[in-house]
């Protein structure tokens, strides 16, 4: 009687207990077999003794996190396929994951057909895919660059973080692309950053930026002599790179001679400076990226075949602001916080108000525009929080939003029956109907019902309680307090409370 084959088993490393016991009910029902551990100590001895095919891994326990955990079980069992889960992922975790060997990588709390999913896809992964990922090195991206820019809790930017820690220790050449301000330099540096060139020379090169007759002098050097106003040698780019990694931004602005002396470093890992005749051997690794549709520019001839085609060996696409709304309140705290930071702004908050206008912005000019409305916001803010007054008029006609005559007195401080109430202790109620001039109103609701879309309700509805519990948590629960901070009356805080159950 033929025997039946042995059950995949999986190994849960999590110090929550519910949720271990949640995910042994699920996978055991789906014919798995589960094996557990509540720490990351634990979990190597329970890998090294059970060998299992797939290990859910959290990030956050105490003793060793989970990404400590997932480099020394790549020693243990090269074929375990390890998923890390967090519920508090940030772009280090994501890149640093993939960059050591993981599946992938999900935040909590995640569905549990998702959860099946990634598992299933696990088990049916081949052990090319494993290997390919094991042997990866080195130290992490730096919190400094992470803090740079590279900001994103979406499934959109979590797939860019896996690409990065993927590709990143690789000599692959990669093509960034975009539309402007999203970040494709950013992007470029955190390759670089992750590589096993990241203490050699990184040069980034803007070719929109450089004349068309110079760009060849500024990537590939010059002779003395070699044309006017060259009175002396000069060392390009790419010699100046030699074992390092340059990146190219712009290279669809290109002209097409200087597209091919590109092809050749490329290829032959040759380039000869201007006016000379001798071959200079170089090592440089290359990065591109532009915001231009290269293959249509391919189809015009005006970019060469053959070099998209060396370029695009890995392509990173990034997507436009409009498409992960849901980064516009992480991306906002990030701005607030390199204001503060850099000493341009002592900006604690931005109302939710303002923040109910962000995310009905349509936000053409990307992350760079965002964070130029913060800058500019906080510039003329008068307090510690920005407010409805301080948006450029431009992103309000934008979304059809207008702020009330009455509520900017207030905030000037020009509505004394405001004042009043509020500074008598007096109904609360009646400090709203001042403060907006119209009895019973509630200015954020009226402000949400002339904003949101049925569709964007629980995307705003979720920054604003993200927005009111760290506020609460920064005042310690001081209702009065928070209020200020948020730009809002303290009855109205009381019913975001109340509405969002946010009550300790």
């Amino acid at each position: 009687m033929p025997t039946s084959p042995p059950k995949p088993k999986i190994l849960v490393i999590d110090d929550d207990d519910d949720l271990r016991y949640s995910l042994k009910r699920v996978f055991s029902g789906k014919h798995y077999t589960v094996v557990e551990a509540d720490s990351g100590e634990e979990g190597l001895k329970v890998a090294e003794a059970e060998k299992p095919d797939v290990i859910l891994l959290d990030n956050r326990m105490k003793g060793m996190s989970g990404i400590e955990a997932l480099q020394h079980l790549r020693g243990i069992n090269p074929n375990s396929m390890i998923i890390l889960m967090t519920a508090y992922g940030t772009t280090q975790t994501t890149i640093e994951a993939m960059k050591f060997g993981a599946f992938d990588y999900i935040m909590k709390p995640f569905d549990l057909k998702k959860i099946l999913s990634i598992t299933e896809a696990a088990l049916a992964a081949s052990d090319d895919l494993v290997r390919a990922s094991q042997d990866v090195k080195g130290e992490g991206i730096s919190q400094e660059d992470v803090d740079g820019g590279i900001i994103g809790s979406s499934a959109a930017m979590q797939d860019v973080f896996k690409m990065i820690g993927q590709v990143a220790a690789s000599e692959a050449t990669v093509m960034i692309t975009g539309e402007s301000g999203t970040g494709k330099e950013l992007i470029a540096r955190s390759i670089f950053q992750n590589s096993l060139r990241s203490n050699k020379p990184y040069i980034a090169v803007n070719c929109a930026a450089i004349p068309e007759n110079l760009i060849e002098s500024e990537l590939f050097g010059h002779e003395k002599g070699s044309f006017t106003g060259a009175s002396n040698q000069r060392i390009g780019k790419f010699e100046l790179c030699d074992g390092g990694t340059i990146f190219l931004d712009e290279i669809g602005d290109m002209a097409l001679t200087t597209q091919t002396k590109i092809l050749r470093a490329l290829q032959e890992g040759e380039i000869q400076r201007v006016g000379s005749s001798v071959t200079i051997k170089v090592n440089v690794r290359m990065l591109a990226a532009t915001n231009k549709p290269l293959e249509e520019m391919v189809g015009e001839k005006t970019f060469r075949e053959d070099l998209y085609y060396r370029l695009n060996v890995v392509r990173i696409q990034l997507p436009p602001l409009r498409k992960r709304m849901e980064d516009v309140p992480l991306l906002v705290d990030f701005a607030l916080k390199r204001l503060s930071q850099n000493r341009k702004a002592h900006i604690n908050s931005i109302s939710p108000e303002v923040m109910a206008v962000l995310m009905k912005y349509d936000w053409p000019g990307n992350v760079r525009e965002l964070e130029n409305i913060i800058y500019r916001s906080a510039v003329m803010a008068q307090s510690d929080t920005i407010l409805m007054k301080d948006l450029p008029g431009d992103i309000l006609t934008a979304v059809g939003a207008e702020l009330p005559a009455a509520k900017l007195k207030s905030v000037s401080g020009d509505n004394p029956d405001a004042e009043a109430a509020e500074s008598a202790g007096g109904d609360e109620t009646a400090a709203d109907e001042a403060l907006l001039g119209v009895p019973g109103e509630d200015p954020f609701d009226s402000a949400y019902r002339h904003l949101r879309t049925d569709k964007e309700t629980n995307i705003l509805e979720h920054a604003e309680r993200e927005l009111i519990r760290r506020a609460l948590d920064e005042c310690k629960g001081k209702q009065v307090k928070a209020a200020e901070i948020l730009g809002m009356t303290r009855a109205t805080l009381r019913k975001r409370i109340d509405q969002y159950d946010l009550k300790e």
